[in-house]
């Protein structure tokens, strides 16, 4: 599995505290049989949520020097889970919000309650800057699980879709659950992602793959959502995912 949406860079949002806890983190990704991890701390504007690319680029070298001391065999690199701004594109120039991997590609969360009025215009300005929106885990918005066919306006515009694979588990209940079963029966998930938080959680992905299996009937398309579209990410593809 590639993961691209995960907290395991410590002390920096609501994900791993410490350096410990990362590698505790990591050493459980590797054994679950991820090869490529794409850090995407929150980054929200006036929190403590807003570490700039320079910090996360320093702290991503230090993880990488203690993977190597480890000896535990895994790719990284950082991005961000950004939440949705007017002022993205700016921040995005500024240096304070990364991109996947230095891709093209931007994982953005909207909110959770009440769909942004403004989400059009911005996503419009992100797409003419030539950044494609990832929107973070439809499936837990409300106004997606009561009207899934709401994220039709956001793949109009040009986003792809990353669900949480702990949907289909239950992590998130039931209207998350049947949710992200309906976007993948109609084709409109690119990326399946853990968006781990903590030591304490599992990957579990053989359970998760099954999970999908039996929604999408197709072996290749479960290797797309885990892998092969992230493949398209980590190598910085010009081609949609």
């Amino acid at each position: 599995m590639i993961d691209i949406h995960c907290h395991l860079m410590p002390s920096v949002d609501d994900g791993s505290k410490d350096l410990d806890e990362s590698l505790s983190m990591f050493e459980n990704a590797i054994t679950s049989g991820v090869t490529d991890i794409i850090l995407t701390p929150h980054y929200i504007k006036g929190t403590k949520y807003s570490i700039k690319n320079e910090g996360k680029a320093k702290i991503t070298e230090i993880l990488r020097e203690a993977l190597r001391r480890a000896g535990m065999d895994v790719n990284i690199y950082y991005g961000n889970e950004v939440y949705i701004d007017d002022r993205l594109p700016e921040l995005i120039a500024s240096g304070e919000v990364a991109t996947l991997a230095g891709s093209k590609y931007l994982l953005l969360e909207l909110p959770v309650a009440a769909e942004d009025n403004n989400a059009g215009n911005i996503i419009f300005r992100l797409r003419s800057n030539g950044i494609i929106p990832i929107i973070a885990h439809p499936e837990r918005y409300t106004y997606f699980q009561q009207h899934p066919e709401k994220v039709d306006k956001y793949l109009e515009l040009g986003c792809l879709l990353q669900g949480n694979y702990m949907s289909l588990l239950g992590k998130y209940g039931k209207k998350a659950k049947k949710t992200l079963k309906t976007l993948l029966k109609e084709d409109k998930i690119t990326f399946l992602s853990s968006d781990i938080h903590h030591k304490h959680n599992d990957y579990h992905i053989p359970e998760a793959e099954k999970a999908v299996l039996k929604i999408v009937k197709d072996e290749d398309k479960v290797q797309k959502l885990f892998i092969e579209n992230a493949e398209r990410i980590i190598i910085k593809n010009i081609k949609s995912a």
